[in-house]
């Protein structure tokens, strides 16, 4: 059994390497985000299309990655989802009312309002996604075994392995 964080390549027809999935997230990923600061916001749509752009990059690329792409692309959604929800809520809890002069605050409170409801529309399109399981790809981060609690550290993107303590496979994101 490979041991996690290392390359994990898909394999296509008669197993011939068709090119390693953790270098395809990367890669993807830091497309979407060259993509998004293009952009200038992080809307729904913005963020399918930057997506969509990364997927195309990777269909042209010498590796073929077949129908890994979409499972990475799904990863990536994933991962990006999360991260949204955490900044947001890092954000809630430090618009402490106190600190804030009152005119300012009526333009924060608009400012939020619009960028909560978008990002809202974006978390409830995505809660599905929420579960990591074991054989797919995660971003860097923590992982929390949903059978034992058991947490699992990443320092970069890799296939996520069966929980060491339970052998559990399915996990949540902790930050």
């Amino acid at each position: 059994m490979a041991e996690p964080g290392e390359g994990h390549e898909a394999r296509g027809p008669g197993g011939a390497h068709k090119g390693n999935l953790v270098d395809l997230y990367e890669k993807m990923s830091k497309i979407l985000g060259e993509n998004l600061d293009r952009a200038g916001m992080i809307t729904e749509e913005a963020f399918e299309l930057a997506l969509k752009e990364s997927r195309e990059w990777a269909q042209k690329m010498k590796e073929d990655y077949g129908e890994d792409i979409a499972k990475v692309s799904d990863f990536i959604r994933r991962d990006w989802h999360e991260a949204i929800r955490h900044i947001r809520q890092q954000a809630q809890k430090s618009l402490g009312i106190g600190r804030i002069q009152v005119g300012l605050l009526e333009v924060l409170s608009r400012m939020a309002e619009s960028a909560g409801s978008q990002l809202e529309i974006f978390a409830n399109k995505l809660k599905d996604r929420l579960t990591y399981k074991t054989g797919e790809i995660a971003g860097a981060g923590s992982l929390e075994c949903q059978n034992c609690e058991q947490m699992l550290e990443f320092e970069k993107p890799t296939r996520i392995p069966p929980c060491p303590k339970c052998r559990g496979t399915i996990f949540s994101r902790r930050f």
